[in-house]
């Protein structure tokens, strides 16, 4: 048998060439195409977190202007006890309260004033209650967030 003409050769070899590129041509348009889709989830997993922190927010200031509004109810019950005739620091002992603790609930419940403008201690209560609320808040967007 003849040995295959150079220019046989290097006919294949082209081809065997043309192959490998096209090979890696088809290996790096899917790398694109993939790496695409990488920063296409990247960004709907960032809209899915803005749009948990907007209802996360919402709820909160829900919440907040709720507990407000409890602080307010129960300063005007201890101002009805204090409206039967008890004294202030009878009422403080019977909620176990200090006598400083019954007139901020009493100015509270006049004043109308939000625990974050005045700054008061009276809120601590509050302040915790809230970040107990924060938590189940974060929990329920959690599992919203996953259930989407």
């Amino acid at each position: 048998m003849a040995a295959p003409r150079k220019s046989a050769q290097q006919v294949a070899a082209r081809e065997k060439a043309r192959a490998k590129a096209q090979e890696l041509t088809t290996r790096h348009e899917r790398l694109i195409d993939l790496a695409a889709e990488f920063f296409e989830q990247e960004e709907q997993a960032e809209q899915i977190r803005a749009e948990a922190r907007e209802r996360a927010d919402a709820i909160l200031a829900k919440a907040e202007q709720d507990a407000e509004a409890a602080a307010k109810e129960a300063g005007a019950k201890v101002q009805q006890m204090l409206d039967t005739g008890e004294s202030r620091a009878a009422v403080a002992a019977r909620l176990g309260l200090s006598t400083a603790e019954v007139k901020r609930a009493l100015d509270g419940a006049s004043a109308g004033t939000s625990s974050a403008d005045t700054g008061d201690a009276r809120d601590a209560g509050t302040a915790s209650t809230l970040a107990g609320t924060a938590d189940e808040i974060a929990e329920q967007v959690a599992a919203e967030t996953k259930a989407a």
